[in-house]
């Protein structure tokens, strides 16, 4: 190129070869993020003789690679074919940066475009509105507790029968005792608590050897059992309340490999607030959460924690560590995860323990010599706490 440096920069509005060399750099700085100047900024901040959008585009005037490579080598800077290249170099990086970004957002787009779709077609097989049933004020409430179904799993051995047609079985069965207790305490409210393992999931080898159901449809089919359960619900209480945490079969992979939240029973409350979404006397209470593993409801003014207990243990560890985790002394903590039914109290926070749909009965759990009956767990609630305690066995 055979110019003279001066003449090109005094054409182009530079008073020196600092100010070029200073308005390289604020363009570099732009291009990578640094700063927040337009181009129309750099035009003004340099009094250039150009339009912004030659600014930008430009490839043969002062910024363009050509009349900046002159530019060092007649400067005497040997190392300026280093320095393009290491520009072209970060140009090129940022492109890559940017064609990933967009195929990202694009992707995201795409998949909150299906859930949306996914979520009108669940609204649309939804139950229809009805006119609930307008019931007395009554002195207390119900805990429901539906814990640790491994829906998908199937197992026969002499310590029990489980499949997805008698988790089916078990879940009616269970309804018409909770309607029984309902009648006998005259009580007001429900409040369905979901303790996780409501999927077998694929957690363990020979989980996934007893699985008849892959992941998707187990959580299709056991989003189906638990709206049915909670629909019906709705129609013998005043209110049903649902709120719930994930447990440790749904999670996505090995335990030391995924987030503690990233678990499958998480997309359940997502599916049951759509098929759910026209039944008025049902609300979902997960907003009062403090995390994917620590669920909180309210109950006649008392707060009772969710958990699994896969993260926690039956003791008074667990009291202590719990409260001191969320502030405050909860009136009990309920969990599930060990497959028997337990009630014990601790420096007065009552520790409350489900049982289990499969009682026990798979490969797995017999092993580790935790099985038992199949059980779920009920408790009445007033003002004072918790007055019953319920160990409802399931039955064909």
């Amino acid at each position: 190129m055979d110019f003279n440096l001066e003449d090109s920069l005094n054409a182009y509005g530079f008073k020196s070869s600092e100010d070029y060399e200073a308005c390289i750099k604020d363009i570099s700085d732009k291009l990578h993020k640094i700063n927040d100047y337009d181009w129309q900024d750099i035009i003004d901040k340099y009094d250039l003789s150009v339009s912004a959008d030659s600014l930008r585009k430009s490839q043969s005037i002062p910024m363009g690679g050509v009349f900046m490579s002159e530019y060092f080598k007649q400067k005497g800077s040997p190392d300026w074919d280093e320095k393009l290249r290491e520009i072209r170099k970060e140009k090129q990086k940022l492109y890559d940066e940017r064609t990933a970004y967009n195929k990202t957002n694009r992707n995201y787009a795409r998949i909150e475009t299906d859930l949306s779709y996914l979520k009108s077609l669940i609204e649309a097989q939804g139950y229809r509105s009805f006119e609930p049933i307008v019931h007395n004020k009554t002195d207390n409430d119900l805990l429901v507790v539906l814990s640790d179904l491994h829906y998908g799993m199937k197992a026969s051995n002499r310590f029990g029968e489980y499949n997805s047609c008698v988790a089916k079985t078990y879940a009616n069965n269970y309804l018409a005792e909770i309607l029984k207790i309902k009648e006998t305490h005259n009580s007001e409210n429900c409040y369905l608590v979901l303790l996780g393992d409501l999927i077998s999931g694929n957690i363990h080898q020979t989980v996934q050897l007893e699985n008849r159901e892959n992941v998707i449809e187990q959580v299709q089919g056991v989003s189906e059992l638990i709206a049915n359960f909670a629909h019906e619900l709705s129609k013998h209480f005043s209110i049903v309340y649902i709120n719930g945490i994930a447990g440790n079969h749904s999670r996505l992979s090995f335990k030391d490999s995924v987030l503690r939240d990233e678990r499958l029973d998480n997309l359940i409350p997502w599916y049951l607030k759509a098929k759910l979404a026209n039944v008025q006397n049902i609300e979902f209470q997960d907003h009062l959460n403090y995390d994917a593993t620590i669920g909180s409801v309210t109950i006649r003014d008392r707060e009772y924690l969710i958990v699994h207990g896969d993260f926690d243990s039956f003791n008074e560890t667990t009291v202590s560590r719990l409260s001191i985790m969320v502030g405050n002394i909860p009136e009990a903590i309920v969990m599930g995860h060990l497959h028997h039914c337990a009630y014990e109290e601790i420096n007065g926070v009552k520790l409350i323990r489900s049982g289990s749909f499969n009682g026990g009965c798979d490969n797995y759990t017999v092993s580790k010599r935790l099985s038992g009956t199949p059980r779920q767990a009920v408790c009445v609630i007033d003002k004072n706490g918790v007055q019953a305690f319920y160990p409802v066995n399931l039955t064909i």
